[in-house]
């Protein structure tokens, strides 16, 4: 997919979830864009960009993100995390597809591990948008699972 597409889909969406949504929205962009920039920084100084070979630095973000995303969705009311941390896990199992077959074509790879963020930041855009949408109608809408009684 075009990066320009994914860039336009990131600062839009996160920044849509950033400005109006609430606590668990804030934290979803932020993950994904901390993970976007993080990766982009270890794919140029360390990783090369073929996707010839598995990419330990990616996964290791891709790891993390997905431990954070399981975090989110089991502290916030939300259903959406959820749906993010599956999208992460299948980016996860490419990277672990990588490492069994090694001689897996590299455009394959790469479109295996960066398709599911595209899913992911709608699914965080349209969260924020249930949300506004809750609030709107008067319901207190809880973020977290902690200020339910």
């Amino acid at each position: 997919m075009s990066a320009l597409l994914f860039l336009v889909l990131l600062l839009g969406c996160c920044g849509y979830a950033l400005l109006r949504g609430d606590g668990p929205e804030r934290v979803a962009a932020g993950l994904q864009i901390g993970a976007f920039a993080l990766g982009l920084t270890l794919h140029r100084l360390v990783e090369s960009n073929s996707y010839a070979t598995a990419l330990p630095a990616t996964m290791v973000i891709d790891l993390v993100l997905l431990a954070a995303l399981i975090a989110l969705t089991r502290l916030s009311t939300r259903f959406y995390p959820f749906w993010l941390g599956t999208w992460q896990g299948a980016a996860v199992v490419a990277h672990l597809a990588k490492l069994l077959d090694p001689g897996m074509l590299p455009t394959g790879y790469g479109f295996q591990t960066g398709f599911w963020a595209y899913p992911m930041l709608i699914a965080t855009a349209v969260g924020t948008w249930r949300h506004r949408k809750r609030v709107a109608s008067g319901d207190p809408d809880p973020g977290w699972r902690s200020q339910v009684s």
